[in-house]
């Protein structure tokens, strides 16, 4: 069975068109190609969008990021004394034969606190 794709025209297979249980047939207007296609074309201009937003609006993120900050200070504080308090480490397993039959399991991450009143 055939279907005629409204957006290049081709006549196609039934199983190109992507479900729809709204339409009569139960299949999309448009075939998997067409529709990723335009996909791609949305989501490149709704980045371009976003930085074109971003450049023309620095005064309106740099207001908000700073009252963020007010609102979030003790948080934000309480995170970055955190991160510098830890260290992570990566132990690795020397053994090939583990290494051949489990790839994922051959790295452990292991987090050593750090006394803070330990000179760097």
């Amino acid at each position: 069975m055939k279907k005629i794709c409204k957006g290049c025209g081709r006549n196609r297979k039934i199983g190109k068109f992507g479900k729809d249980s709204h339409k009569p047939d139960g299949k999309r207007f448009y075939c998997r190609d067409c529709i990723r296609e335009y996909n791609k074309r949305t989501a490149n201009n709704k980045k371009k969008y976003i930085e074109r937003w971003k450049n023309n609006n620095k005064d309106i993120i740099k207001e908000y990021n700073k009252n963020y900050y007010i609102r979030n200070k003790q948080r934000i504080l309480y995170n970055k004394r955190a991160r510098e308090d830890t260290e992570s480490i990566l132990i690795s397993e020397s053994s090939k034969k583990h290494r051949q039959t489990n790839l994922n399991k051959d790295r452990q991450i292991c987090t050593i606190t750090i006394d803070p009143k330990r000179k760097k």
